[in-house]
């Protein structure tokens, strides 16, 4: 049987994963990144169980797995054949995600990018929680906004909306025609399974450019799992 670990010991074991992780891509996180990682490991194990915020908020592979996925629009950024991720998260950009739950991916973006988030979730103590993060992992990027918005309550003040495990395709792409300006991005974190939901997703509402979508894989134990991410620019 498997030994549980302590929330203190799940914090180094999430660092460590996530760094083995990343190496694997060619992506060098900095100590000040890993550290911060660590440290949402560690309040994810506190928090996990009692707000079922994740399936297994205890395993440091699990975490490591939904870190390292949150992260890939800037890992993939990097590389020639990505352009449509390029500079979604610089510096000054606004970013809203939609239904943050815990916190993947927008605080971990948050921690390793300039842009200023608004972290969108209305179940006050899963907010809560996001709060609680954001302050132990010094990050003044972020914002929590647990108030409910209706779809026609959203201004289009934001230069990207991601959403990872939000909703329907349909239903987010939606929501960020609300929220973004002309000439932002909408992010989907997808399964590759949904690839035939996007382009009629996206084709359902009006001022969109087509989207492109790029594939990857991760590993999960023992098995490799397709991901997609979903990129389109608002043009109207």
């Amino acid at each position: 049987m498997t030994q549980r670990l302590e929330p203190a010991q799940i914090g180094p074991a999430v660092h460590d994963a996530v760094a083995g992780r990343l190496a694997e891509f060619g992506f060098i996180a900095s100590a000040d990144l890993l550290e911060r990682l660590g440290k949402f490991g560690m309040l994810l194990a506190l928090w996990g169980s009692k707000l079922n915020l994740t399936a297994t908020p205890d395993d440091p592979d699990a975490t490591a797995f939904h870190v390292v996925d949150s992260l890939m629009p800037l890992i993939l950024a990097t590389r020639p054949e990505n352009r449509p991720l390029t500079g979604m998260f610089d510096q000054g950009l606004r970013v809203l995600d939609l239904g943050s739950g815990a916190g993947f991916p927008a605080l971990i973006l948050a921690a390793a990018t300039h842009a200023h988030f608004t972290m969108l979730e209305a179940r006050r103590k899963r907010a809560s929680f996001l709060a609680v993060a954001a302050s132990e992992m010094r990050l003044d990027n972020i914002r929590v906004d647990s108030n409910y918005r209706a779809d026609a309550d959203l201004e289009p003040s934001y230069d990207v909306v991601t959403a990872r495990a939000f909703a329907e395709p349909a239903v987010a792409i939606r929501t960020a025609a609300a929220a973004l300006k002309p000439g932002g991005r909408a992010l989907l974190y997808l399964g590759a399974a949904q690839q035939p939901e996007v382009a009629a997703a996206f084709g359902g509402v009006a001022g969109f450019e087509p989207p492109e979508v790029v594939a990857y894989e991760l590993q999960r134990r023992d098995c490799a799992v397709a991901h997609l991410l979903a990129v389109a620019r608002r043009s109207l």
